[in-house]
């Protein structure tokens, strides 16, 4: 009996030492991580800033809240982190995983796993499917991004081979384990909140689907099609319901969000405007065409902006000659070594030398004709990467596909790449290793394929310029006219060795790994020793290209002891903080003049006028436009005067900041905030109202009337104001008592019916209005604030955000989850089950 269970059991250890290499590779990467060191990441801090609030909140009260206050006078949380409330079971699932470093190490190891996963069920083999796990987390892109702090872009992007996998059981019409993959994958996508990769997955099934469509209805497997079909749509359907609070919550802030469409005219400027986000804005990270190249060769294009050259280096030689008295490093300096098509970049997409032989290898080899599926869908999503740089082709996806135009920095496309060449370069790897093809055939299809790739990489080792590189780009003329001809001569001359010092790189590792595949072919014996042995010595070879490249990017010295960076307190209180800390009002505002809108350190401690978030409210976006930067950039002006006349002036004339209630102004860190004599409080009573007929109008009365004896309101909501007419009354107060992130509390006093208009930020989709605990109607007024008419008298007024919708799409979600956890547990171990049954018998 014990013999009879042993295949069961070698089958299981094989997975056991496959995730102890994975385990192994991680943490060896990520050794600082075990010395209790962390990694600094910016975009990990500015969220620490962001949800402050959030979290506070939830742990002094145990709530939790759907609106923060700290960052652009207020917006919604749904894309921040909403703490408690009806809970995830998924949560639970990565919980191990996540473990290991939820911002670093855990999504490595869990991309290596995903990847593992789909070529186990494509049926690879044990060490092509450990090289291709290792191949698809070490791909630089995947390494650059958890330095730069995209944490969630980085779980999406783990995820991602777990959904193919789906789709490529399928095709071994295993149509209960598709499901479940497809639902697992895509919920654990869905979950981590980067639409854009999730985006970018669904375009990619599709081809994926439509190759499966052909490969059926050519096998003549009709009913076997609509299982499929029916498998993936229930998988599909319970991702989704996994994730309805998260869906739901990104719909709705797709309308009112920078993504959605303005009500502002604009002018078009020659070009046709969009429903989502400005083309030039989208387009901004454009690869380049030859830049492509990196996916082949890292340095084609210089690397990193701001990158390091050594000492051996043109540049730094030239300096040490011709300014000796110029302060260098020892180690090296840094330089605009990047001349790409980018504004700037953290580093190239690489897939790796072997990886891109592998693949041109495997389009020889694999006879299947889902290959071709796979690289038409490769090259697309490249065509996609080019954005501006490819005009024809992506102008009409922008203006035509779909949700496309919500989404920026159009190079992520390459995620998609990294994985279906990547599939190709395993499938024709075991298809090489397989001993069905001919070997005349096998050594024509090495010659051809390293032929190739390595012919690119000498040919541009010998000549770098060959391709018309003259290694300069648009962004020098910016900052050379600052620096001696020297000195940008020297610069290019190193950007030409990049290039040249990483051909001759890809060349020797493709060289390499066409002598250890030729090997298996040469070589007499044991086929399958040798088969092994090479397996390992490419395997090897693989981590070797990948792990010197990735390096370069995310090093240990990326890493900080904790004694150096507090990873809770990510900000240490500036003397600017603690002086208006000291005011003990329940709600006011904080203007920092350094960089307002690209930082969170102010809504760490403070309700901030600024804040840091790709998915700010438009109708706010439009009023840092219009107003907010030049009221700004008027006191920063005002303050060179050093003359407090002109400081108080510029104040005074700042209509939307002062109806923002910023009560502070940071000019420097270390020095006493100003105190804004102008802020207008936390509400108001005005003497009149005046309706306008569109937004245009609306947000243009600013420039014009005085917000804080009149209220701007349009047409739209004239019916809320119906046979009112306003007596002014000089006694009349209104004044904010209480204040949470989700409920605020005012009290009131008047002798007639008055108009209230709150510095609050209007926002249509769960705020309710209550007065003496009776439901009320408010609407919106001054462009971006909210107003309520208040009966004559005394009277207590509530706002409390309750996003009904939300809150029942994020219960049906938890149920969802926990049903999927369920059917995991249950499918895993029905294949146990089904496998000692077969055994035993």
């Amino acid at each position: 009996m014990i013999q009879e269970e042993k295949p069961i059991l070698k089958k299981l250890l094989q997975h056991v030492i496959a995730i102890v290499c994975f385990l192994a590779v991680t943490f060896i990467y990520f050794s600082p991580l075990l010395e209790g060191k962390v990694l600094p990441q910016s975009d990990v801090q500015q969220y620490k800033g962001m949800s402050r609030e959030l979290a506070q909140y939830y742990e002094k009260e145990g709530q939790s809240s759907a609106w923060t206050g700290s960052m652009f006078s207020g917006m919604p949380a749904y894309q921040i982190g909403i703490w408690g409330g009806s809970p995830n079971f998924l949560d639970y699932l990565e919980a191990p995983v996540k473990a290991l470093g939820s911002s670093s190490a855990g999504a490595v190891f869990a991309g290596m796993l995903m990847a593992y996963i789909l070529f186990c069920v494509m049926g690879v083999g044990f060490f092509p499917a450990i090289l291709g796990a290792v191949a698809y987390s070490l791909s630089s892109y995947n390494i650059i991004i958890l330095d730069a702090g995209h944490v969630t872009k980085a779980w999406a992007i783990a995820y991602l081979p777990l959904i193919v996998a789906g789709l490529a059981a399928c095709f071994k019409r295993k149509y209960l384990m598709a499901g479940l993959l497809m639902a697992l994958g895509l919920a654990l996508q869905i979950k981590n909140n980067h639409l854009q990769i999730t985006y970018y997955t669904g375009i990619l099934c599709v081809f994926l689907y439509i190759g499966l469509l052909i490969n059926e209805i050519l096998k003549k497997n009709i009913s076997g099609l609509f299982k499929a079909t029916g498998a993936l749509a229930v998988g599909v359907a319970i991702a989704v319901l996994c994730n309805l609070g998260n869906i739901y919550a990104n719909y709705e802030m797709s309308k009112e969000s920078t993504r959605g469409q303005s009500e502002l005219t604009q002018p078009t400027q020659s070009e046709k405007q969009s429903s989502g986000l400005d083309k030039e804005y989208a387009f901004a990270w454009s690869y380049g065409k030859m830049e492509t190249l990196s996916l082949l060769i890292p340095d084609i294009h210089g690397g990193a902006s701001g990158g390091m050259l050594s000492p051996s280096s043109n540049l730094y030689k030239a300096i040490r000659a011709n300014a000796p008295q110029a302060q260098v490093d020892s180690a090296g300096i840094q330089a605009q070594t990047y001349w790409g098509d980018q504004p700037f970049t953290s580093g190239p997409v690489y897939f790796g030398a072997i990886i891109c032989f592998l693949f041109v290898l495997g389009l020889f080899v694999i006879r299947h004709p889902m290959k071709w599926v796979l690289l038409i869908a490769t090259v697309f999503f490249i065509f996609l990467s080019w954005g501006h740089n490819f005009e024809l082709f992506n102008d009409w996806f922008f203006y035509h596909f779909p949700m496309y135009n919500k989404f920026r920095a159009v190079s992520t496309a390459l995620v998609i790449p990294a994985l279906t060449m990547l599939i190709v370069a395993v499938w024709g790897l075991k298809d090489f290793f397989g001993g069905e093809i001919k070997e005349e055939k096998l050594k024509k299809s090495l010659y051809i394929s390293a032929g190739i790739t390595a012919g690119i990489s000498l040919l541009l080792w010998l000549a770098p310029g060959i391709f018309g590189f003259e290694f300069t780009t648009a962004a020098d003329s910016q900052w050379m006219s600052q620096v001696p001809d020297w000195y940008y001569s020297a610069l290019l001359a190193d950007r030409k060795d990049l290039l040249s010092s990483d051909a001759i790189r890809s060349f020797f590792f493709i060289l390499l790994a066409a002598g250890i595949l030729y090997s298996t072919i040469a070589l007499k014996g044991d086929k399958n020793k040798i088969t092994v042995y090479c397996s390992v010595a490419l395997l090897l070879l693989v981590i070797t290209d990948l792990w010197g490249v990735d390096k370069r990017y995310l090093n240990n010295d990326k890493f900080q002891s904790k004694l150096s960076y507090d990873s809770n307190r990510p900000f240490p209180q500036t003397e600017a903080d603690k002086a208006i800390l000291q005011d003990k009002h329940p709600s006011y505002r904080v203007l920092n003049l350094n960089n307002p809108f690209n930082e969170t350190k102010t809504s760490y401690y403070h309700k901030s006028i600024g804040g840091y978030h790709a998915a700010k409210l438009k109708r706010y976006q439009e009023l840092i436009d219009y107003r907010l930067q030049g009221e700004i950039n008027s006191i920063i002006k005002s303050f060179d005067t050093q003359n407090i006349d002109s400081i108080i002036g510029a104040l005074q004339k700042n209509t939307a900041l002062n109806m923002l209630n910023a009560k502070y102004i940071i000019f420097h860190p270390e020095q006493a905030p100003l105190q804004n004599p102008y802020a207008m409080g936390n509400a108001w009573f005005v003497d009149n109202y005046t309706f306008v007929d569109n937004a245009d109008k609306e947000i243009a009365a600013l420039n014009t009337l005085d917000v804080k004896t009149t209220a701007v309101v349009d047409k739209r909501f004239e019916d809320k104001l119906t046979g009112f007419s306003i007596t002014p009354d000089s006694t009349a107060i209104i004044e904010l008592t209480e204040y949470k992130p989700n409920a605020l509390k005012y009290k009131s006093s008047a002798q007639s019916e008055q108009l209230a208009v709150l510095s609050e930020i209007y926002y249509p989709n769960g705020w309710e209005a209550y007065i003496d605990g009776k439901p009320a109607e408010y609407f919106c007024a001054d462009w971006t604030l909210r107003a309520i008419r208040i009966p004559a008298g005394q009277h207590e007024i509530e706002f409390k955000f309750e996003p009904h919708g939300y809150n029942t799409a994020r219960g049906i979600a938890s149920a969802s989850s926990g049903l999927l956890v369920l059917l995991l547990i249950g499918g895993i171990g029905s294949i146990f089950y089904r496998r000692k049954d077969k055994h035993l018998k």
